[in-house]
């Protein structure tokens, strides 16, 4: 069961992630027409591998579109899995983070 619950804040989408990622949930995770995002995966439980391809992926699409993608993870479980993408320990430093991107 995944639940996610979206916020939009100072020009940043952020979307916080419950529960399991998977193939079957992780296309109710929308990124579309947004230019700064915020993966919350803090309350994640687990994830296979087609959803980290598939966030790496969308990775690729939003920098080649001039749009960021950044990873919330305070317990650094997306280290190894999403390497490619910046990474936060708390949602409150994507202000700063997004900033010294544009």
């Amino acid at each position: 069961m995944l639940k996610t619950s979206m916020e939009f804040q100072r020009g940043i989408l952020f979307i916080r992630v419950k529960g399991d990622l998977n193939k079957n949930t992780i296309k109710n995770v929308t990124f579309d027409d947004f230019k700064y995002i915020v993966l919350n995966i803090n309350d994640m439980y687990s994830i296979d591998s087609y959803s980290i391809d598939y966030i790496n992926k969308l990775y690729r699409i939003f920098e080649r579109k001039k749009a960021k993608i950044i990873i919330c993870d305070k317990f650094n479980a997306s280290k190894k899995l999403l390497k490619e993408i910046p990474k936060i320990d708390n949602e409150y430093d994507a202000f700063k983070l997004f900033e010294r991107m544009i």
